[in-house]
């Protein structure tokens, strides 16, 4: 979890906002089962359900059996056996009934906004989004996107087209939403996905705001259905207008809610009122996590928690590793909404959202 913080907010991006690493009521639903075109977000007809909202974990923990059978009319998948003990965090949430039902990310592009992405890595190399509309090498904006030879990604630090985590937490994060299922380390939630990596944090987990900003709407305008901000601390304008312009333009944001054992989640997590989803940490026997933040009062925000505690994934250089954080919670929702997406890519990021916390266990 990376925090941001202000130091005077009248000053220049580039100078004012500094993030770094972070160590360690009624909820109105818009839903209805599809009729004659069940893959058609159009020919939905609303009804209003309501669900309940506690102050602590919100809507409860994110359930892909729900989630996924809902966005296509189904009813919840039926239970089967679990995966594997080791990956706790997929039996807790219930992907493996939704991988029995044939859905596991494919076609869908999750942008990681972080510390870039080891996209050498034996678990993850294959899954790495790949620009065919640039050429790699020629030294031209092939795409005309603002970006020379920007193959996997971009690099938002030094402003390059090596978006290579060198710092690992970005590597951890893209592991849990979509690790290969190749029988060695571990599985993603969305193991058929492609992972857009987007570095906007150097080695030391220092970076800037205006380069999340950056990095939201460049993920946003080349293709991502769903990018993941792990990644938070106070409020600034650019990015809460970055965050609205995903929304807007069809990408679902999922953003952790903060490690402070805060009584609400800060930003941009608190943005979840409006645009995309806070995720709190919860850690293996369903209880939160001491140091995630709260869902607070609030029961306009869209807030759910998933596993947060204890999760092991990748890491650079082939390797992998146990991390807690609400960093680790928040790439479990993004992976639930990109096996919602490949079951019905016309999902609009406020079904996604309502779908998510409508179905949500609490």
């Amino acid at each position: 979890m990376y925090n941001t913080t202000v130091s005077n907010p009248s000053e220049p991006l580039s100078t004012s906002i500094v993030a770094q690493l972070f160590s360690d009521d009624t909820h109105q639903l818009n839903a209805s089962y599809y009729s004659s075109h069940p893959y058609s977000a159009s020919s939905l007809t609303y009804s209003t359900q309501s669900y309940q909202y506690d102050e602590n974990n919100g809507y409860g923990i994110v359930d892909a059996a729900g989630a996924v059978a809902y966005s296509i009319g189904a009813q919840r998948f039926a239970d089967v056996p679990n995966y594997d003990d080791y990956d706790w965090g997929l039996n807790a949430i219930n992907v493996p009934e939704v991988w029995q039902q044939g859905y596991s990310g494919q076609d869908i592009v999750v942008a990681v906004i972080d510390s870039g992405v080891d996209y050498t890595h034996e678990n993850l190399s294959n899954n790495i989004w790949y620009n065919y509309a640039e050429v790699y090498g020629d030294g031209i904006d092939n795409d005309s996107n603002g970006y020379i030879d920007d193959v996997m990604g971009w690099n938002f630090v030094d402003n390059t087209n090596n978006p290579y985590d060198n710092n690992g937490h970005g590597t951890h994060v893209a592991g849990i939403i979509a690790a290969e299922n190749n029988n060695y380390g571990t599985v993603g939630v969305a193991y058929n996905a492609k992972i857009m990596p987007v570095k906007v944090f150097n080695a030391y987990g220092d970076g800037f705001n205006e380069n999340i900003a950056k990095g939201v709407i460049y993920a946003v305008d080349n293709g991502a259905n769903v990018i993941n901000l792990s990644l938070g601390g106070a409020y600034t304008e650019v990015l809460a207008n970055a965050i609205q312009y995903a929304t807007e333009r069809g990408s679902i944001v999922v953003m952790a809610a903060g490690n402070q054992g805060a009584s609400e989640p800060i930003y941009p997590a608190a943005l979840a009122t409006n645009w995309g989803i806070a995720v709190g940490a919860v850690d293996s026997n369903n209880y939160m996590a001491d140091f995630s933040n709260r869902a607070g009062s609030n029961s306009y925000l869209n807030y759910v928690v998933a596993p947060g505690v204890d999760i092991y994934s990748t890491v650079p250089d082939n390797n992998y590793k146990f991390e807690n954080g609400t960093s680790m919670a928040a790439p479990y929702v993004s992976g639930v909404a990109t096996l919602m997406l490949s079951a019905n890519p016309y999902l609009t990021p406020e079904e996604i959202q309502a779908i998510i916390t409508a179905t949500a266990i609490s």
